[in-house]
């Protein structure tokens, strides 16, 4: 990620998991309050491994489970750059069904956010975020991935 997304507009190519942190950590750095990544790719695509690199730039201490049964984990920190939050919407779907405030204390102008598996939800969650970005991981083979970048605008 050593540019913009107009410099880089193929992405970059990660070579295994170390790769896959590398751009985590490059994307955490540039974040700000407010800030919400929807994260997507398919199953085994490294969303997980990059957002955790990312928590963890972020100051982030501790274990980092997966929030797929859970739908979202809070963290703040005293050591973090700002609070965050890591949401995993696969099992949802879309929101239409949903509790309209399911996950207000997740976004927020005070946290950064990251969403793996936003499908249909991605426009209501934009709706409540103040910049949206989105990173796109495809497998190329099995030890690489094209990470596509659009930071939050």
């Amino acid at each position: 990620m050593s540019g913009t997304p107009e410099e880089l507009p193929e992405g970059i190519v990660a070579f295994g998991q170390a790769g896959t942190e590398k751009a985590g950590r490059e994307l955490a750095a540039l974040l700000e309050p407010g800030d919400l990544i929807l994260v997507e790719g398919e199953v085994g695509a490294g969303k997980s491994t990059l957002v955790r690199a990312a928590l963890r730039e972020l100051g982030v201490a501790g274990a980092i489970p997966s929030p797929t049964f859970t739908i979202g984990r809070l963290y703040d920190g005293p050591d973090q750059r700002m609070p965050v939050s890591h949401l995993d919407l696969y099992r949802l779907g879309d929101l239409a069904a949903e509790e309209p405030g399911l996950l207000v204390e997740y976004l927020g102008p005070d946290r950064a956010a990251f969403v793996e598996w936003p499908g249909g939800a991605s426009a209501h969650l934009g709706e409540m975020a103040t910049r949206v970005g989105r990173v796109a991981i495809d497998h190329i083979d099995p030890e690489s991935r094209r990470i596509r970048v659009e930071l939050p605008a």
